[in-house]
């Protein structure tokens, strides 16, 4: 599903699409207030998208609520018969499904852990298909249109390949290609951080108005940055490795190879390992942790374990000479700190402020908002339907103007 670039015409019908599976149901004169579309605008494209049967009309119950007193409103909603997406993301060892319908609701969800990172390319894909295939089955799917994957790493989103992963081991893996012959169906790619990004900015509308770069703290470290709502793309219609940037030469080790990578200071593995290395506690037997180790180094430190806290510390410092990088080189209007790692932002606030307030440029510092976003990986299922959703659409119109 490669992106072609969007006419007035498509960008007008995705904005009304999105809104609709943002909020639900709407009148058109309440798609317009929302949008700030004209009446006439909104009624065209409501009208080609009935004429398609994308949406359905249904008059609503409360009468005196339309524009003319005594005539009901009547509310655009999604058609059940454009089926299905299944979204997918890969972890370390571990799979997570959704399956929405075409409004964007879930219908279900899976957690499966199965070992992938010792799987050879054509094992990995037999594996991925067969786990997507048998939950569509279960979950008793039978209209699924597409799949959406959000992957760890360098994902080349316009060509469909995986070019690097700190969770599989293989490189340059076709994986759109690979799973969309397995599948029979079309599949999109995207870069797990991005993903989190655009499903974060569907939620808050602030987020979707200027430039806003999204710092998922995690299993690993990555950035989603979105321009008016919509994702950046590289040269290759791919997202950012911030989480790779050096901070220090001779720093810790990062799962990409290098040494004193954001990722190595910030990411659960990061704290993990150092927080079994200190005070003689036993090695670490995990490469990933759960959130139940997590959670328990969190409650120590919270507990007043000093070792813990100065970690923490240390942490905090990094993050604010990250979270300064992005404001002195992007100089974005949002800065988003989200992921699981937002479970420990009290501990890492006090050293994350000091270290930003003294790094930072004061007059680029106070054009930044910064939001911290307790989220869970739920949100790189959510942002990848939605876009394998949006090419849905498009797919739809291209087909119908054909």
């Amino acid at each position: 599903m490669t992106p072609l670039p969007l006419s007035p015409r498509e960008t007008a019908r995705r904005r009304l699409l999105d809104a609709l599976r943002r909020e639900g149901p709407m009148a058109r004169v309440e798609i317009g207030q929302h949008l700030g579309m004209s009446p006439a605008s909104v009624s065209e494209l409501a009208a080609n998208l009935l004429d398609e049967g994308v949406l359905v009309a249904e008059d609503s119950a409360d009468q005196g609520s339309g524009l003319i007193r005594g005539r009901p409103k009547t509310r655009l909603y999604f058609a059940e018969t454009l089926g299905s997406v299944v979204g997918v993301w890969t972890g370390f060892n571990r799979i997570e499904l959704r399956l929405v319908d075409s409004a964007g609701h879930t219908r279900a969800s899976r957690h499966v852990e199965r070992p992938l990172r010792n799987l050879e390319a054509e094992e990995l894909m037999d594996v991925l298909a067969r786990t997507i295939a048998a939950f569509a089955e279960e979950s008793g799917a039978r209209d699924v249109k597409a799949v959406g994957l959000a992957c760890q790493g360098y994902v080349d989103t316009h060509d469909g390949i995986v070019a690097w992963s700190p969770v599989l081991g293989t490189r340059d893996l076709p994986l759109a290609a690979g799973l969309g012959q397995r599948l029979g169906k079309p599949v999109l790619m995207e870069n797990d951080a991005s993903a989190m990004a655009f499903a974060i900015a569907q939620r808050n509308a602030d987020l979707r108005s200027g430039r806003t770069a999204c710092l998922m703290v995690g299993d690993g470290v990555g950035l989603g940055f979105l321009i008016q709502g919509e994702l950046y793309r590289g040269a290759r219609f791919g997202g950012s490795e911030f989480g790779h940037v050096r901070l220090r030469r001779s720093g810790p080790q990062c799962r990409c190879g290098g040494r004193g990578c954001i990722e190595a200071y910030l990411a659960d593995y990061a704290l993990h390992r150092d927080a079994q290395l200190i005070d003689h506690r036993p090695a670490p037997t995990l490469l990933l942790p759960g959130e139940e180790a997590m959670g328990a180094i969190v409650d120590q430190a919270r507990a007043g374990d000093p070792a813990l806290l100065n970690l923490f510390h240390a942490a905090g410092e990094v993050l604010g000479d990250a979270v300064g990088i992005l404001i002195q080189t992007l100089e974005p209007d949002h800065i988003v700190i989200c992921g699981p790692g937002t479970r420990a932002m009290d501990l890492l606030r006090p050293s994350f402020e000091a270290a930003l307030e003294s790094q930072t440029i004061p007059e680029l510092r106070a054009l930044a908002t910064i939001h911290v976003v307790e989220s869970s990986m739920d949100l790189l299922t959510e942002g990848v339907v939605m876009q394998a959703l949006r090419e849905l659409d498009l797919d739809l119109a291209r087909l119908k103007a054909a």
